[in-house]
C-alpha cells in the first residue's frame, strides 16, 4: 500500500545529523642544532621505519600462510552483519521444510549475506517513468491467521513524522499469542521505518530475544542510514512457520540500499524466534522455562470449560463456578502437555 505524504523529507531535514570533520596541525618549531645531530635523527628515523615495515610484512606473511583461518572479519557500514559462526553460520536459502536450528547466535546469514528479492518487490519501487517511488506492502493473513510477508522501498517518506509517537498495538493478538508467556508483538517492518501501529499484517508473536537482540540492531542500522543520507532501502521481512504452527520459528530480513547499490545497507539473515534456556511450543505459544520444567507437582485449579489453570489463590479460581472447577495436583508441564493454558493474571 502506498504511504504517507511526500513532504516528509522537508519535515525531517532539521533532524538529520550534521557530520563535521576536525583536523589538527602545527608548525615545525624545533630549535636549531648542529648538522651532526640532524643527521643522527634522520638515520634513527630511517631505522625505525625499516623495523616497522619488516614487522608489518612478517605479520602479513603469517596471515597469508595460515590460509586465513584466524583472520577476523571486519564489519563496515555496507558489509552487513557478521556471519554468526558455527555449523549454522550460513545457509544457502531458507527452506520451510527444513528450517535452520538455533545454535546460540541471534541469526544466521542467508545466501552468503547477499540480498535477493522477488521481481515485484523492486518493480514496485519505480513508477512508469522510472522514478523511484517509496512504498510499503503488507501481505494478507493466511488461513490460520498468520502474517505472510512485508516489504517496501523505505525512506524518510515512510518514516514517522517528527515528534510522532507510536500508537497502541495491544488490541492485536497475533497468531499463537498466549497470555502470561512474556511474548511481545514484533513488527515485521519496524515502526521507526514504517509508522505502522496496529497493522495485523505487520505484527507477529515474538520473543524479546528476537525483537531486541535479533531484529532491532538491523532495524536501527537501516534507520540511521536513511537519516544520515536521505537515501532509500529495499526492505523485506518474511516470517517462517513450520507446518501449521501458529508461532513463527524465525524471520528472514533482507535489505539493500538503492542509490548506492548496496554500499550503505546490505544484509540477508534469518533471525531466531527463541528464548535461551526455555522451550517453546510453537503450535500453542506456551513457553516453559528451565525452572518451570523442573518444578515439583503442586495444587492447581482448572476451569474445565475454558481449559485455563490457576493458582488456588487466584481471584479467577476463587470466583469460578463450582460446576467448572476442578482441583488437581500436577506439574505445569503436565498440564500444558494436556492442552491446558496458564492463567494470564496469576501466571502459574
Amino acid at each position: 500500500m502506498s504511504k504517507k505524504g511526500s513532504n516528509r523529507r522537508n519535515n525531517r531535514n532539521n533532524n538529520r545529523r550534521n557530520n563535521s570533520s576536525y583536523g589538527s596541525g602545527g608548525s615545525d618549531g624545533g630549535k636549531p642544532g648542529s648538522g651532526r645531530k640532524k643527521a643522527f635523527a634522520v638515520c634513527a628515523l630511517i631505522i625505525v621505519c625499516c623495523l616497522c615495515f619488516a614487522a608489518i610484512k612478517y605479520c602479513a606473511d603469517r596471515n597469508r600462510d595460515s590460509g586465513g583461518a584466524e583472520r577476523q572479519q571486519s564489519t563496515t557500514a555496507g558489509a552487513g552483519p557478521e556471519t554468526s559462526g558455527g555449523e549454522n553460520g550460513n545457509i544457502p536459502a531458507v527452506d520451510a521444510e527444513d528450517l535452520p536450528g538455533y545454535d546460540g547466535k541471534h541469526y544466521v546469514t542467508v545466501n552468503g549475506n547477499t540480498p535477493e528479492f522477488p521481481d515485484e518487490v523492486t518493480a514496485k519501487a519505480y513508477d512508469a517513468s522510472g522514478r523511484l517511488t517509496p512504498y510499503e506492502f503488507y501481505g494478507s493473513l493466511d488461513d490460520l491467521g498468520r502474517c505472510t510477508i512485508a516489504y517496501g522501498c523505505l525512506g524518510e517518506e515512510t518514516m514517522p513524522e517528527k515528534g510522532q509517537e507510536r500508537g497502541d498495538i495491544s488490541p492485536v493478538h497475533p497468531s499463537g499469542w498466549a497470555k502470561a508467556q512474556n511474548w511481545e508483538r514484533c513488527h515485521l517492518i519496524a515502526w521507526a521505518l514504517s509508522a505502522e501501529d496496529d497493522n495485523p499484517g505487520n505484527l507477529i508473536t515474538g520473543t524479546h530475544y528476537l525483537n531486541y537482540d535479533g531484529m532491532r540492531p538491523l532495524e536501527e542500522e537501516t534507520e540511521r542510514y536513511i537519516w544520515n543520507t536521505g537515501n532509500h532501502v529495499i526492505y523485506m521481512v518474511k516470517p517462517w512457520f513450520s507446518g501449521d504452527e501458529l508461532v513463527a520459528r524465525g524471520v528472514q530480513m533482507t535489505a539493500r540500499s538503492v542509490e548506492d547499490k548496496g554500499k550503505g545497507i546490505s544484509f540477508n539473515v534469518y533471525c531466531f524466534n527463541v528464548t535461551p534456556n526455555a522451550s517453546i511450543d510453537y503450535a500453542t505459544g506456551i513457553v516453559t522455562t528451565k525452572e518451570q520444567a523442573e518444578q515439583e507437582p503442586r495444587l492447581y485449579v482448572i476451569n474445565k470449560r475454558s481449559g485455563v489453570f490457576h493458582y488456588p489463590s487466584c481471584e479467577g479460581a476463587q470466583t469460578m463456578s463450582p460446576h467448572n472447577r476442578e482441583e488437581v495436583t500436577a506439574t505445569r508441564v503436565e498440564l500444558t502437555s494436556q492442552g491446558y493454558v496458564p492463567c494470564g493474571y496469576c501466571e502459574p
